[in-house]
């Protein structure tokens, strides 16, 4: 299971913000032109970092993200895994999703995570 997550995780993180396609001219069928077409931009997530563990070569981050609605904040706490990172708990974070997975069992952790978003672009120590 360890090596199928490794495998989904590294194909997702893998993604690039362009995608390439070949399509087949219809006028001229000989003539194959490649269209290069941009995928939507991800938008990015932050918070503070609350908690975080290393293991199998991720590193694990619980983010408290402060959000304003009707005027007033509120704060929500998520899990997010990324590649190993040297961040730190209370560095201030910004990171674009790749995949939400429900009730993801860390074996190494010894830990089932009700929901973990594995996330890229990590950013850490920026301004609030």
């Amino acid at each position: 299971m360890k090596i199928v997550n490794t495998i989904i995780l590294s194909a997702v993180l893998g993604l690039s913000a362009m995608a390439q396609e070949t399509v087949i001219n219809k006028e001229n069928t000989n003539k194959i032109d490649t269209v290069k077409q941009k995928v939507d931009a991800k938008p990015f997530y932050q918070g503070e970092i609350l908690e975080l563990s290393n293991a199998g070569g991720y590193t694990y981050i619980l983010v408290q993200e402060k959000k304003q609605n009707n005027d007033k904040n509120e704060l929500k706490s998520f899990w997010i895994a990324v590649t190993l990172t040297e961040a730190k708990v209370g560095d201030y974070i910004r990171f674009q999703k790749e995949l939400v997975m429900k009730n993801f069992k860390s074996k190494l952790l010894k830990k089932t995570f009700e929901e973990v978003m594995f996330a890229s672009n990590l950013e850490y120590r920026v301004s609030k």
